[in-house]
């Protein structure tokens, strides 16, 4: 069973309950620079300043603001706000199913798995065979990570994938982007038409790859060897956010590991 499981719980629907646990479908491979001091090389703090008082300010000592109009703000207490929070779902309950074709990929947010627990492989293979030849999504609103996500979620092969949906006011209005224009013109319409089907391919995922993050990993990878790192004290090295190799390697191996896998995928 994955290792990485984000929520656990159940997929409800009528009178069935299959117990579910959600782990992500992607992983973010963004290369994350820390900020440092460019005379000896120590990682920096960030630290809140009041600029009014002139001092800097304790996270105790915090409260959160919103802006209702010009420099006018509704001071929140982390109490108020903890109680509007909504209670984590224990059930993800679909209250429909529709065609998979009718949902715009435009309110597609972000995509998990979910995968079967213990006593809910068999109802879970049936729902998901069911989904892939009947081409449905089942539609939810479940609590995760203190928010209330409206998902979806349908069959990927023997896999269900829950799709975090955009509401609909996220959504850009259509209608102020739309030219002006007059209809084109037939002869141009077939002119472009003839264009892309000599362009037409299949899909292929591993066709495209992030040649600018290759890119800058070859480079760091070849400046630690070149020019070797800065040595950074314990104590700070001990609060940078990720941690860029892990125990018992060097930077430039971890290097080599992450552009080997970029190479890889």
């Amino acid at each position: 069973m994955p290792d990485e499981s984000i929520w656990t719980g159940a997929v409800n629907f009528v009178l069935v309950s299959i117990p579910v646990e959600i782990v992500p479908a992607v992983h973010e491979d963004r290369i994350v620079f820390r900020l440092m001091h460019g005379k000896d090389g120590t990682p920096l703090r960030r630290e809140m300043f009041c600029p009014a008082d002139n001092v800097f300010v304790a996270p105790e000592q915090m409260a959160n603001g919103y802006e209702v109009g010009p420099n006018r703000y509704v001071v929140v207490t982390d109490e108020e706000y903890e109680a509007l929070e909504p209670r984590r779902s224990q059930t993800i309950a679909i209250d429909a199913f529709v065609n998979l074709r009718d949902i715009d990929p435009v309110y597609f947010d972000r995509p998990y798995y979910l995968v079967p627990r213990a006593g809910g492989e068999r109802s879970y293979q049936l729902l998901t065979h069911v989904l892939q030849e009947t081409h449905k999504a089942g539609l939810a609103k479940f609590v995760m990570h203190g928010r209330e996500h409206l998902v979806a979620l349908w069959a990927q092969g023997d896999v269900l994938t829950l799709m975090l949906l955009y509401y609909r006011e996220q959504i850009a209005d259509q209608e102020a982007l739309r030219p002006q224009e007059a209809q084109p013109q037939p002869e141009r319409v077939g002119a472009l038409t003839a264009v892309m089907q000599g362009l037409r391919g299949d899909y292929n995922p591993a066709h495209y790859v992030d040649e600018h993050r290759q890119r800058v990993l070859g480079f760091l990878q070849e400046k630690a060897q070149e020019q070797g790192t800065v040595a950074v004290p314990e104590a700070e090295h001990a609060e940078e956010q990720p941690a860029v190799a892990a125990e018992g390697q060097d930077l430039v191996s971890a290097l080599e590991e992450s552009l080997a896998r970029a190479r890889k995928r």
